[in-house]
């Protein structure tokens, strides 16, 4: 799957001529758009960092990344220079947040342009993916596979239980003037119908997020799944061990040509008690619904969407990775922090302060 593939709205927008833009780019035909519809091309990915775009009354286009109405919703770089190739590469460690909402997304995008603290960062990115069941927050590393091609792993829960599925993101870039056809080898416990997606065909300066899956059908304890170039003579660039978070790490070699991901399967007793305080965590957020006298929340833009959809985009953000970390507070006993995870989940996704500002009365 590429990012995204619908054009939505993020508002209202100006309406009339004066909010009419024409967006073109290699093997994007140039369109008619609102700005509103500019951006939400951008978030999902459509369109690259060579993307045109002009004002209808506007005799000349500009790039798109250049033009401050829309700069702040592409994918941010800082990537070590080309000629330090061969030489040992400085780490390039950074922030994704993928989410099924697009007005959150471009919030996001637009709060990590904003902040200072950001530009430490060796890149970020703010994407909209209506595919996804729950937001995807984490922080990420860059991997260089081949030249000008770089690829950023995401897992979605280093520790999975049996027979679920670990299932990682692979946001991969094409920062070369010319079209890019790669492909990874990943390990043989990729399900069939997901090995597809290790293949990339990506435009001049483009990008793409595409899943792949993993059934958690081994012994438990610790695993590694490992994504490598199809060529060994092609080399990525050296990097060494890198943490995401509490999720899991990701291991690079000196001198190889991949990258391996270690995830957990847990053991049955493990996986009993991740399910006891998921479930304890959805009744939590359905008694605070009970106790606002609530029967939905706020979109944020007007609307209502009603409590069971909420709790249903809820259980898959209560990934096993986050209930254990969620278990290791040590300021407050579980009974007060599970609680508290709607209000995480509620900000991750639409940007609420906490649930009780989000709450509509019956």
């Amino acid at each position: 799957m590429s990012a995204g593939n619908s054009v939505g709205r993020t508002g209202g927008g100006l309406g009339g001529v004066a909010d009419l833009w024409e967006l073109s780019d290699a093997g994007f035909p140039p369109a008619r758009m609102t700005s509103d519809q500019v951006l939400a091309t951008v978030s999902q990915g459509r369109v690259g960092l060579a993307s045109q775009v002009r004002r209808v009354s506007e005799a000349q286009s500009t790039r798109t990344v250049s033009r401050p109405e829309f700069g702040y919703a592409f994918p941010r770089l800082n990537l070590p220079s080309q000629k330090l190739k061969g030489k040992h590469m400085p780490a390039v460690v950074g922030f994704v947040a993928l989410n099924p909402n697009l007005a959150r997304a471009l919030d996001v995008a637009r709060q990590l342009a904003m902040d200072p603290k950001a530009r430490d960062f060796g890149f970020w990115y703010s994407a909209h993916l209506d595919w996804i069941p729950a937001p995807l927050v984490r922080r990420a590393r860059l991997f260089q596979m081949w030249n000008g091609f770089w690829v950023a792993p995401l897992v979605e829960s280093s520790s999975v239980k049996p027979g679920a599925w670990l299932n990682v993101y692979l946001l991969a870039f094409n920062l070369t003037e010319k079209d890019q056809q790669r492909s990874l080898r990943g390990g043989s416990e990729i399900a069939d119908g997901m090995r597809g997606n290790l293949s990339f065909s990506l435009p001049p300066w483009t990008w793409a997020i595409q899943m792949v899956s993993v059934p958690a059908q081994g012994p438990p304890g610790e695993h590694t799944l490992g994504f490598k170039t199809r060529s060994g003579a092609e080399r990525a660039a050296t990097a060494a061990a890198v943490g995401i978070l509490t999720l899991g790490s990701f291991v690079y070699a000196p001198g190889s040509s991949g990258f391996s991901l270690r995830y957990q399967i847990l053991p049955p007793e493990s996986a009993r008690s991740v399910e006891a305080w998921e479930a304890y965590a959805l009744q939590a957020a359905g008694k605070r619904f009970e106790d606002a006298h609530a029967s939905a929340i706020s979109d944020r833009q007007g609307g209502r969407i009603p409590k069971e959809t909420v709790l249903e985009r809820f259980r898959p953000y209560l990934t096993p990775s986050l209930i254990f970390a969620a278990l290791q507070n040590k300021q407050n006993p579980p009974e007060q922090v599970f609680p508290r995870l709607l209000d995480e989940f509620l900000f991750d996704w639409l940007g609420h302060g906490s649930a009780d500002q989000a709450f509509l009365a019956e």
